[in-house]
C-alpha cells in the first residue's frame, strides 16, 4: 500500500498486543515520513505511541507468546497452545506432521502456561523479569519465559512452560490439563518464592471492563 508519498509499504494484519492490529513494513527511506503522515492522520483518533515495554505488558497479560523469547524452532504448536492454527485434516504433508500426530495422540511433555503472582508487592519485593523456577507442589517443574506487569489485572504475570516429572524415578510425564490445573503454584524470584495461579487461557473476562484487584476473584477462573 501507499502512505502520503511512499510506496511499497507492506500491511501485515498481526498484532503482539493482543488487539486487532497491523504491522507496516516500511522501506528505510520512507520511515520518517509514514510516521509522521500516520500521526497526523490519527490524531483526531486519539492516537499515542508507546514504548515497548507497554506493549511487552499488553501481549503477556493476553497470553501471547513471543517468537524468540517464549517459543524457539524446538517448540511444537500443541505445547504452546496453538494446535488450532495447525490443520491436520488437509490431506498436505508437510515437516513435522508426524510428530505432531503422535503429540495429539499421547500428548505432550511441557505445556506453555499463564501464571498470576498472589502475594507479590509491586512496591516492596523484586519484579520477576524471565528466567524464575516455577514450583508445583513444592517440586521444580520448569523456568519463566517472559515476565510483566500488567496494568488490567494490577498484578504481575508470568508465561512459562510447566513439565511433569516422576517424583520416584524422575521420568518424564505427559502434561495433562488437569495436572496444570490441580497443583499449588510458586515462582521463585531471587530466592524467594511467591504464590501463583497458573492458566491455560487468559482472562479475558477481565479485559472487558477494568477491575480492581481487590475485586476480583481469581479463584473463580481455574478451571478454565
Amino acid at each position: 500500500m501507499s502512505v502520503g508519498y511512499a510506496n511499497g509499504i507492506r500491511v501485515m494484519s498481526i498484532t503482539h498486543t493482543g488487539e486487532p492490529g497491523f504491522m507496516l513494513y516500511i522501506p528505510i527511506e520512507y520511515a520518517l515520513h509514514v510516521y509522521n503522515e500516520v500521526m497526523n492522520m490519527g490524531q483526531k483518533y486519539g492516537i499515542r505511541n508507546a514504548g515497548y515495554y507497554a506493549l511487552r505488558s499488553l501481549r503477556i497479560e493476553k497470553f501471547f507468546a513471543f517468537w524468540g523469547q517464549d517459543l524457539d524452532a524446538f517448540t511444537t504448536p500443541m505445547e504452546c497452545g496453538r494446535e488450532f492454527q495447525v490443520k491436520l485434516d488437509k490431506g498436505m504433508q508437510f515437516v513435522g506432521q508426524e510428530a505432531l500426530l503422535e503429540q495429539k495422540q499421547n500428548g505432550v511433555y511441557k505445556r506453555f502456561t499463564m501464571f498470576i503472582l498472589e502475594d507479590h508487592d509491586t512496591d516492596a519485593d523484586l519484579w520477576p523479569w524471565w528466567g524464575e523456577p516455577i514450583f508445583r507442589n513444592g517440586r521444580y517443574v520448569g523456568k519463566t519465559t517472559s515476565s510483566a506487569y500488567s496494568y488490567t489485572l494490577e498484578r504481575h504475570v508470568c508465561l512459562g512452560f510447566v513439565h511433569h516429572f516422576d517424583e520416584k524415578t524422575g521420568e518424564e510425564l505427559v502434561v495433562t490439563t488437569d495436572f496444570i490445573n490441580q497443583g499449588e503454584y510458586e515462582i521463585d524470584i531471587a530466592g524467594h518464592r511467591f504464590q501463583a495461579k497458573a492458566k491455560l487461557y487468559p482472562f479475558s473476562s477481565f479485559f472487558t471492563n477494568r477491575r480492581r484487584k481487590d475485586e476480583m476473584e481469581l479463584s473463580g477462573y481455574q478451571g478454565e
